[in-house]
């Protein structure tokens, strides 16, 4: 009995010290099998089509291929919470888009992304635009603001969700300039734009991807961005931002890659390092481009910095114009 206790307690020691091994060897030979990307929305959507970008070329950078798996469900929610919870091995991986900031704020999600994942890398970005249909009388966004400020309630403007990225541009707006607007929400940028060409809406917040073939048709007018910068697109090049114009209305859609907050430093660099070369290439940022975004590459630290930054800026915007009362209200 004496020899099966000591030979008990040996294996039970072996056990112990071969899992504690196991975190440096992962580490030291990292990575040594597929890596697993978890996106939060169905096949077929715009962050999906993201990760499909990165798995196509990921053997070359990480010597080991990655395995797709779509977690859709509550808005990107059920996705995120995954990633936050993995192992932080660097063998489950994600991909955050700026959807995750509000729903942070407005309490829908269990975790704060901003600081409970890890930044590893941005992909890419584009602003939200400020539309109107091509025969309204503003020929710029100086002749729709004075408009706006000299008649409250007028205009009528088309989002795709409230509370959404799409709305908290405009949000801002009104916020910095103390125009008097309403926004009419649609399901999806089909009824949007349909109900801005009816004549129905006055104006409209919108992902540039679906108003391309508008734009070139000379259906609709783009007035200004909401971004940091201008587009770097021939066909609105030269459509300014509302900051050139002196107002802080930013509204951005970005994806990257993050990860399970404390992964080992060797990982979490070897990471960095391998996005930053994919990113980098001229073939990835072509490819990132005929996706529909801005190819604006930040690394991990850069990456959360912009986290941080998106959530308190939106933070004051959510709560200065009442919207996150607004959607407090509709949950109970």
């Amino acid at each position: 009995m004496r020899r099966f206790v000591h030979l008990a307690k040996a294996a039970l020691l072996a056990a112990l010290l071969s899992t504690a091994a196991v975190p440096h060897a992962d580490a030291a030979e990292y990575p040594a099998r597929p890596i697993k990307v978890i996106v939060p929305f169905s096949p077929g959507g715009s962050t999906d089509i993201v990760a499909r970008a990165l798995e196509k070329v990921a053997k070359e950078y990480f010597g080991q291929p990655f395995v797709i798996e779509n977690k859709p469900g509550a808005g990107g929610i059920l996705g995120w919470n995954e990633i936050v919870q993995a192992r932080p091995d660097g063998y489950t991986i994600g991909i955050p888009n700026s959807g995750m900031i509000p729903q942070t704020l407005y309490g829908n999600a269990r975790f704060d992304y901003a600081t409970e994942m890890e930044a590893i890398a941005q992909v890419g970005e584009i602003p939200f635009v400020w539309v109107v249909k091509s025969d309204a009388p503003w020929a710029n966004i100086e002749e729709f603001m004075a408009y706006a400020k000299a008649n409250p309630h007028k205009i009528k403007y088309g989002i795709t969700g409230v509370g959404n990225t799409a709305h908290l541009g405009p949000e801002a707006l009104k916020l910095e300039s103390k125009i008097e607007i309403d926004h009419v929400s649609f399901d999806g940028g089909g009824p949007l734009i349909a109900a801005l060409l009816g004549g129905h809406i006055q104006a409209a917040s919108n992902n540039p991807v679906d108003l391309k073939e508008h734009i070139k048709a000379g259906r609709v007018r783009v007035l200004a961005v909401f971004g940091d910068s201008r587009i770097d697109d021939p066909l609105l090049k030269d459509v300014p931002t509302f900051k050139e114009k002196g107002y802080n209305a930013v509204s951005t859609l970005w994806q990257g890659v993050g990860a399970p907050k404390g992964l080992p430093a060797d990982v979490k660099k070897k990471l960095g390092d391998a996005f930053g070369a994919m990113l980098n290439t001229p073939e990835m940022r072509e490819t990132i481009r005929n996706l529909g975004l801005v190819p604006v590459y930040l690394g991990p630290d850069d990456f959360a910095k912009k986290w941080l930054e998106d959530r308190e800026r939106l933070r004051k915007v959510v709560t200065e114009t009442g919207l996150l009362e607004v959607i407090k209200s509709q949950k109970k």
